[in-house]
């Protein structure tokens, strides 16, 4: 999150108030726009943490979810 604060700062023109301000009202609407099960992923991407091994267990197998989207035949 620190380094969106500088972008913010450095980008944007604005004191680190004000940056940490933006951040903190960005990440919440990025949240608010996915699915619960992601929405602390999007603290560990911004810290740096991010497990891509750990997302694609959450979502599962995408053959699977493909299956279930056509049927069978």
């Amino acid at each position: 999150m620190q380094e969106l604060v500088k972008e913010l700062m450095e980008k944007a023109n604005l004191d680190e108030s004000q940056a940490t301000k933006a951040s903190e009202v960005a990440l919440a609407f990025l949240k608010s726009k996915v699915p619960p099960a992601f929405q602390d992923k999007m603290d560990d991407i911004l810290a740096g943490n991010f497990d891509m091994s750990s997302l694609m267990g959450m979502i599962g197998n995408p053959m699977d979810m493909l299956k279930g989207m056509f049927g069978k035949k």
